[in-house]
């Protein structure tokens, strides 16, 4: 990737398609603050889903009010926003190469354990390809036994958290495109 080429996030939403209750974790409130954060640097934002298309949980975004969060209400009044969330990538699409860094909203279970969904899959490959990856978890995260292990996990829990951590992987993300090619963050003196 050229350091000319804008920086590209990459934004998983970790929801159980096939599961009949509705992960709280992902809404609009939380997907809202990181895309604005990545949209008006201005970079490339891609939104994935385990299956993709429209993610199931979010099915009730049809038929609520305009929110009233600020970033949460520009979304739902931004026709190319919803497109985006109406046509996610399937997690089987995502190559990390093509990212800079990834958000992850809503992923519940062990980061290093096998998930039926291929979300662990997805971000450990980001990490290991030394790529920040940001989390605001679900209800139950593990983290052990690896932790990140070679790369920059960014853990948050509340919905300003969102916004600190998109911050975070902007100046990550920025600041690994200085970096000669095939150098380390940490490799420099």
């Amino acid at each position: 990737m050229t350091t000319d080429a804008p920086i590209r996030f990459l934004i998983i939403l970790a929801a159980d398609e096939g599961n009949d209750s509705r992960n709280i974790e992902i809404r609009l409130a939380r997907i809202a603050p990181p895309y604005y954060a990545f949209k008006d640097l201005p970079a490339e934002v891609a939104l994935a889903t385990p299956l993709g298309g429209f993610p199931g949980m979010l099915e009730d975004l049809r038929n609520i009010s305009v929110p009233e969060d600020n970033a949460a209400r520009r979304f739902f009044d931004d026709r190319a926003a919803r497109d985006d969330l109406a046509d996610t990538l399937c997690l089987d699409q995502v190559e990390p190469d093509d990212f800079d860094a990834a958000f992850c909203i809503g992923f519940s279970g062990s980061m290093w354990g096998d998930d039926s969904l291929g979300i662990t899959n997805v971000i450990k490959s980001l990490l290991v390809a030394r790529k920040p990856v940001a989390l605001i978890p679900g209800r139950n995260l593990d983290l052990v036994p690896d932790g990140a292990g070679a790369g920059l996990l960014i853990l948050g829990e509340s919905d300003e958290s969102t916004l600190l951590a998109a911050h975070a992987l902007i100046a990550v993300a920025a600041e690994q495109r200085q970096l000669p090619e095939g150098a380390v963050l940490g490799d420099m003196k």
